[in-house]
């Protein structure tokens, strides 16, 4: 238990722990599983029942679909003190997404049965995953709309904004101007072929915003990228 306790992301506010009282926020993470897994492991497979909900201790995780060819198409990857796998958790139907290690990672695992015991004593714990649907549920909104409404660059640009601000709340775990991506999951969360992404990243780092190697990009100029990320290049 304490073990979970030390390590568990408390700061990030991008998990449904977050909108507990803090002093309900321990009893809860005590009663999680610290799982371990090595990058390309399988957390979870497409319909799969497995009824739990997840948050990342570190590392990061990539949902993905199978096409019908079996290619993985990657959603979204989600880094450290992100929670994932929230409507089988609370539906109890089948997964619709895969869930793979981006890289090795460590995650808190709650069961759906543990959580039904500490929601006795506990109700506030359903408005917390409430509020993290509805967080959920925004983002997925904005994504949609900036499929509908932004350049290919401004999405892209939009999406490491975002990934670096997510990891400056973890600045002592981890360093945020890395974000650890391959351009093939970039482009396939975008929609994308390879090369448009490849074509911008290239343009932003001869500008001097980012650098680029093996399955990473380190951001050189944040302000930069947002000024891209709203149109203003």
């Amino acid at each position: 238990m304490l073990a979970i306790l030390n390590r568990y992301p408390f700061e990030v506010d991008q998990q449904w722990v977050a909108y507990l009282p803090r002093e309900l926020q321990k009893t809860v993470v005590s009663e999680m599983e610290l799982r371990d897994y090595k990058r390309g492991e399988t957390i979870y497979g497409l319909h799969s029942q497995v009824n739990e909900i997840y948050t990342v201790v570190d590392g990061s995780i990539k949902l993905s679909n199978a096409t019908e060819n079996g290619k993985d198409i990657a959603i979204v990857a989600l880094p450290r003190g992100c929670s994932f796998g929230e409507l089988s958790f609370i539906d109890a139907q089948p997964r619709q997404n895969i869930a793979l290690a981006n890289t090795d990672c460590s995650l808190a695992v709650l069961k759906n049965k543990r959580y039904l015991e500490l929601l006795k004593d506990h109700p506030e714990l359903d408005r917390a995953l409430l509020q993290f649907l509805a967080l959920r549920l925004r983002t997925l909104s904005d994504i949609h709309q900036d499929r509908n409404s932004l350049r290919l660059s401004q999405q892209l640009a939009k999406r490491l904004v975002t990934a670096f601000h997510y990891q400056s709340q973890n600045s002592v775990k981890t360093n945020p101007r890395i974000i650890t991506s391959s351009q093939g999951e970039l482009a396939s969360t975008l929609g994308v072929s390879r090369q448009h992404v490849n074509k911008a990243l290239k343009k932003w780092q001869a500008e001097a915003l980012l650098d680029i190697s093996y399955r990473q990009i380190e951001i050189l100029d944040i302000e930069g990228l947002e000024k891209v990320a709203l149109g203003r290049e």
